[in-house]
């Protein structure tokens, strides 16, 4: 099991056993006096009923010269095959650090985005479009994003107040499912919105996110969603963009098609996105 520790003002991810701390080690650790039934660990034992050492621990940062980092101890005058590593530090933003902090029963998301993570139960609960959630034990949410350092804690984006009758905006509908809306009228306490479907909803102040760009309302036809472009120099033809970008193709998928091709609704909703493009 994943276990964390804080010692003198610092986060630290704690090791399942002790290992022995060596010229070689990996720096910063986190160290203690040697507490097994190994000889070196009876002597210390010895050494504690007199001056206490074994419950001390330290944040060593360089084993030649037993250099140390402690707000409230001095380094015993011991070689450095007196210690053992009980676990290392944990950087601010790390992966590491976002675990603590959903542990913590915190919610955190990755810089620029609003995908939230949640630990719930020993597993990290990730929501993504369309409500559905994908799970991950601890061991797999570190392995998965190993290396990134870009977390913080969520905060629910501020209301955006400046937005007006006709605008598309950013929502969440009466069940607090995300949605892309237009605004038909705003009201003291509620907006009255319409969204891609032709469901009409009153909503509170707080459930608009913030407006969106003409460019940034997706589309769905069949099995396809994405943004749309005027492409008016090929005939007319509509420039599709499809899901995220991949790495086979990191521009976004993509597919030309023609107003002629979409059912009555759609092609009213894609002709004035594009109006509104050119407006823009």
């Amino acid at each position: 099991m994943i276990k964390f520790e804080e010692h003198e003002g610092k986060l630290f991810r704690m090791l399942d056993k002790p290992v022995p701390l060596t010229k070689d080690a990996k720096m910063p650790c986190l160290i203690r006096l040697i507490q097994d039934d190994s000889p070196m660990g009876r002597a210390n034992m010895l050494l504690n009923r007199t001056t206490r050492f074994l419950d001390m621990t330290y944040t060593a940062i360089s084993v030649g010269y037993y250099s140390v980092e402690s707000a409230t101890h001095e380094l015993p005058t011991c070689c450095h095959a007196v210690y053992e590593i009980i676990g290392y530090p944990v950087a601010d933003g790390s992966e590491e650090w976002a675990l603590y902090q959903m542990i913590q029963g915190e919610t955190v998301c990755q810089k620029n985005s609003r995908t939230k993570r949640h630990y719930d139960a020993g597993y990290v609960r990730c929501p993504y479009r369309d409500n559905l959630e994908h799970f991950l034990t601890a061991d797999e949410f570190l392995k998965y994003f190993d290396g990134t350092m870009d977390w913080q804690i969520y905060k629910e984006p501020e209301p955006e107040s400046q937005y007006k009758v006709g605008d598309w905006v950013d929502c969440k509908d009466p069940v607090g499912v995300p949605a892309q809306c237009k605004v038909l009228e705003i009201q003291e306490h509620n907006v009255i919105v319409e969204c891609k479907t032709g469901h009409i909803w009153s909503l509170p102040h707080n459930n608009i996110t913030r407006k969106l760009s003409p460019s940034e309302i997706i589309v769905n036809i069949g099995c396809m969603s994405g943004t749309v472009k005027d492409l008016s120099y090929v005939e007319d033809g509509r420039f599709w963009f499809i899901g995220k970008k991949t790495e086979r193709c990191p521009g976004g998928m993509h597919a030309i098609l023609y107003g002629e091709m979409l059912d009555t609704p759609t092609r009213s909703l894609v002709d004035s996105l594009l109006k509104a493009q050119e407006e823009e």
